[in-house]
């Protein structure tokens, strides 16, 4: 028998007991270009001591973002990460990378742990840095292997104007990010168990 597709059913038989999962925190997405990225990347590497100094709990930096220390280490081999670069060249939908925009004044200049910090797209933004840092080379039109510094301007701001959303929550609970973390676990390359954060 073949099931049609409804999107409404009748009330009075649904079973109201039924709920599916809902989002744990409230998410705000911009659609901003990857050149916002790159300023933020210029500033960073302009004076690296300064961001490690606000975020010294961090276990790296992406583009300048802190990591957590409970995020998964990068798995992103070369073609992967030159894949997602294509992908920028080409047009196609980059998704977008998510970050928690919560901060709070901690001692002195450093922010309390999970302020700022990217809880999805780490892959996806340590790819765009290993491209700018000419660690990634990726073929042009002839198929020859270009990095960053050989492009000219016009082919520069054509990359950068390319939108790379950014959703952003507001959290202070580590346990809700860290739920909120695993649940982007469906993305291109799956979080092993042992890389969850919530276990």
């Amino acid at each position: 028998m073949s099931i049609i597709f409804q999107r409404r059913r009748d009330e009075e038989n649904a079973d109201h007991r039924i709920q599916m999962p809902q989002q744990f925190l409230p998410t705000t997405t911009h659609q901003h270009s990857i050149d916002v990225l790159a300023c933020r990347f210029e500033k960073y590497q302009a004076d690296p001591s300064s961001t490690h100094d606000r975020y010294p709990w961090a276990a790296r930096f992406v583009m300048g973002i802190p990591v957590p220390i409970w995020a998964r280490p990068l798995v992103w081999n070369v073609g992967q990460k030159a894949r997602f670069i294509s992908a920028i060249w080409s047009g196609q939908d980059l998704g977008s990378y998510v970050s928690n925009e919560w901060c709070s004044s901690g001692v002195g200049r450093a922010l309390l742990e999970n302020g700022e910090i990217v809880l999805d797209g780490q892959q996806r933004l340590h790819s765009l840095e290993e491209y700018f840092l000419d660690r990634l080379a990726i073929p042009d039109v002839q198929g020859l292997p270009r990095v960053w510094s050989e492009l000219g301007n016009v082919e520069r701001k054509r990359f950068l104007s390319a939108i790379f959303a950014h959703s952003s929550i507001c959290c202070d609970d580590e346990l809700e990010l860290r739920k909120t973390y695993d649940l982007y676990a469906q993305g291109l390359a799956p979080r092993a168990l042992d890389q969850r954060a919530a276990q």
